[in-house]
């Protein structure tokens, strides 16, 4: 009914169907059939209709001075709905990836938006994804979630590492789980090399571990760059054994992500294409 008394406001401003019709991109008969509706709702009339054009009723001109000012405003701001930008985004990300190789993208996304307010969660959780309100979120690892809409933006080689001074430690952390691990011999002949295996639930921590030479550890590149970078301690790695994981975006609702979005994800694979070990490449140690 909103949409029809705009439409009735806007014909008694024009004192015409033919005009209104015109200048509101509707046919004529269409614009006398939905007035009648409209006044068969109502209960009474609102225009007197004669050869020499179009009055008001008093009902007619009761409506138009109660209504006309707050139903064009409401119609103006509706208007604008399509372009409405949220001044909220909301990142998914995990923090050793966000605080490190893909920091100057999100730099770079706030400084281009400077009036979004960020909310970042550091999180690698795919089942947080139906438990969290997000914009984007970065995944690493192979996806089976088909609500989202996805895009690969690089991916990232994974070996065993460990400081040269213990080569022959009998500790191994990992920070994936056995079902994440490739099912192949040489993987498991690389496991049966340690007898003390343990799951650490943060990739970033197992670099640590590794670093100070509390024993070896199956490490993205991502973080064995961050070892090489900031330790004065010389690392091998441990045997030939390699798989590969996928960076993807992911986001929620739309085929074609929103403006903002879309911004993101730009930046985030210009900052992937610019290193090496995000396109798959091993660090030389």
């Amino acid at each position: 009914m909103l949409d029809d008394l705009r439409l009735f406001v806007e014909v008694s401003r024009r004192g015409s169907f033919a005009k209104a019709a015109e200048d509101l991109g509707i046919g004529a008969p269409t614009l006398s059939k939905r007035m009648l509706a409209l006044e068969d709702k109502l209960g009474y009339p609102l225009l007197l209709r004669s050869a020499r054009g179009l009055t008001l009723t008093n009902h007619g001109q009761a409506v138009v001075d109660e209504m006309a000012d707050p139903l064009l405003a409401l119609h103006a701001k509706s208007e604008t709905l399509s372009t409405l930008e949220a001044k909220t985004f909301h990142l998914l990300c995990p923090q050793n990836l966000i605080i490190d190789p893909l920091y100057d993208a999100l730099q770079s996304f706030q400084s281009q938006h400077p009036d979004i307010q960020l909310h970042v969660e550091p999180a690698n959780s795919v089942a947080l994804l139906s438990q969290k309100r997000f914009d984007l979120a970065i995944r690493v690892g192979e996806l089976e979630d088909s609500s989202v809409y996805q895009k690969r933006l690089g991916k990232i080689a994974v070996r065993a590492v460990v400081a040269t001074e213990i080569a022959t430690t009998q500790t191994l952390f990992l920070p994936f789980k056995a079902s994440q691990l490739p099912a192949t011999d040489e993987w498991r002949a690389l496991l049966a090399q340690f007898s003390h295996v343990s799951y650490v639930g943060d990739i970033t921590l197992v670099r640590k571990l590794v670093g100070s030479a509390n024993g070896a550890g199956v490490l993205p590149m991502t973080e064995i760059a961050a070892l090489a970078a900031q330790s004065q301690t010389t690392f091998s790695y441990i045997g030939d054994c390699q798989f590969i994981r996928s960076i993807y975006a992911l986001w929620p609702n739309q085929r074609t992500p929103p403006t903002y979005t879309r911004d993101l994800i730009e930046l985030l694979q210009m900052r992937c294409q610019e290193l090496d070990y995000l396109q798959g490449a091993v660090i030389t140690l």
